[in-house]
């Protein structure tokens, strides 16, 4: 007996629905299987990814620790043949960008095990700049020191009290008998890279984008180089104005200071020259170096210390790779 006509159109729609549901069902799986495998695929990327930029920037380390060794070897055949520094040595060439392989076969050295890599990098001297340092070598404040860093801090158009918060900082940061006092309760940080001085207060703070391309904050009080310094920085080491340190800048380009001799016969008569302030030449050298393996750029800076023939690196810090090829502007000016 035939079903009557309304119940087989009942069956027929739920039989419909249900094809309807397990169709949907079998959609839902199908693309919550679809997420589970690209998740794996993505998870699986993202290891390799890992892995090959930490083999890059192991690569990328060890390609800067050669060109800083390269670096002290420069300085190390540049005392040999001179006791002054200025920018006319080797050291002051800077090294344009260069594919890693083809600089060291002309060397004649194998480079088939080394990455598609780019060097590039510069030496610079550290003492072109205004050392903070000077400011209380001893933990005492430095007349004649705070006085040429108040020039400099005028010339920079910086408010009047900056100047003396850095030398209290310093002074306070580097007390007679430190190395006996490390431990006293409240005494106060030590102050080794410029950022450091932003613990001096917001004023200090907001001066050091304008400060820092003109000082630096070295281990030890050292005198300003003549031969490299900005005519900024000497205007105010040697207490004249911009016309007179401009032309000694001029002068040095005929001819490099040998001595203090030459710097005072270069200056308007009567200026006399502080042997604690300047000098001709330098301890302390900055090497900046940027290596480029494919995507990846990777830049340090390294500072070294020469005494005679004797090198050594003071610190090693990892920098932007737009620094590392940012021209100095304590240097370009001259």
């Amino acid at each position: 007996m035939n079903a009557p006509p309304a119940r087989r159109q009942s069956v027929a729609l739920r039989n419909g629905r249900q094809r309807g549901a397990a169709l949907i069902t079998a959609m839902l799986i199908a693309a919550l299987a679809a997420v589970m495998v690209s998740g794996m695929f993505w998870g699986q990327w993202s290891a390799i990814a890992r892995e090959q930029t930490a083999r890059e920037q192991t690569q990328a380390r060890w390609i800067l620790r050669g060109s800083i060794d390269w670096a002290r070897l420069i300085l190390r055949e540049d005392a040999n043949t001179s006791t002054a520094d200025y920018l006319g040595e080797p050291w002051s060439v800077p090294l344009a960008e260069a594919r890693l392989s083809t600089f060291l076969a002309a060397r004649g050295q194998d480079s088939a095990g080394l990455p598609d890599a780019w060097l590039e990098g510069r030496i610079e001297d550290a003492q072109s700049r205004f050392n903070l340092r000077d400011l209380a070598p001893a933990g005492t404040v430095d007349p004649q020191a705070l006085l040429a860093f108040q020039r400099l801090c005028a010339a920079l158009q910086l408010p009047a009290g900056v100047a003396a918060d850095i030398a209290n900082g310093v002074a306070a940061s580097n007390p007679v008998g430190a190395a006996s006092q490390s431990n006293v309760a409240n005494s106060p940080l030590p102050l080794q890279q410029l950022q450091d001085l932003a613990r001096l207060g917001t004023t200090v703070a907001e001066a050091l984008p304008r400060l820092a391309p003109v000082v630096t904050l070295l281990p030890q009080a050292t005198p300003v180089n003549a031969n490299t310094a900005s005519p900024m920085v000497l205007a105010a080491v040697l207490g004249v104005d911009a016309d007179a340190a401009q032309a000694l800048v001029e002068a040095r380009k005929r001819a490099y200071f040998r001595n203090l001799a030459d710097i005072t016969s270069a200056l308007p008569q009567g200026t006399t020259v502080n042997p604690q302030l300047v000098s001709v030449a330098t301890g302390y050298f900055e090497a900046i170096a940027r290596v480029r393996i494919d995507k990846l750029e990777y830049a340090e800076r390294a500072l070294i210390q020469r005494a005679g023939v004797f090198s050594q690196v003071v610190r090693i810090q990892r920098v932007p790779p737009w620094l590392a090829a940012a021209p100095d502007s304590g240097q370009s000016a001259n």
